[in-house]
């Protein structure tokens, strides 16, 4: 943060391995996660390194709840979709691990 001169992490939500949502900076407020494309979505990072493993069920089912809660309050619009940050940047993120499994939820689409 300091390095980029922000005065919050880039990320609009982080959640942990039990499963604990740690707001950055939330619903409504552009983040600072994915170059090109901060003004057009929300930056869900799942903490851990997630190329050859999988997050916990925990992790995954607040990552679910979150999504649902932003529909539910507005955030999000009901046909919204869920992107890897490897659909729209040159990079491994999420891991092949997550991106393996956020590729099976019903609004997953690049």
């Amino acid at each position: 943060m300091n390095t980029n001169k922000w005065d919050d992490i880039g990320y609009s939500f982080l959640i942990d391995g039990d499963g604990v949502v740690f707001q950055g900076r939330g619903w409504g407020i552009v983040g600072a996660h994915t170059k090109g494309y901060n003004s057009q979505g929300y930056g869900i990072a799942i903490l851990g390194n997630f190329a050859t493993a999988s997050p916990s069920a925990k992790a995954l089912e607040s990552a679910k709840r979150l999504i649902a809660a932003g529909v539910s309050d507005g955030y999000l619009r009901s046909d919204y979709k869920v992107v890897g940050h490897r659909d729209v940047c040159s990079t491994e993120c999420p891991g092949n691990a997550l991106y393996s499994i956020i590729k099976t939820w019903p609004h997953f689409g690049k």
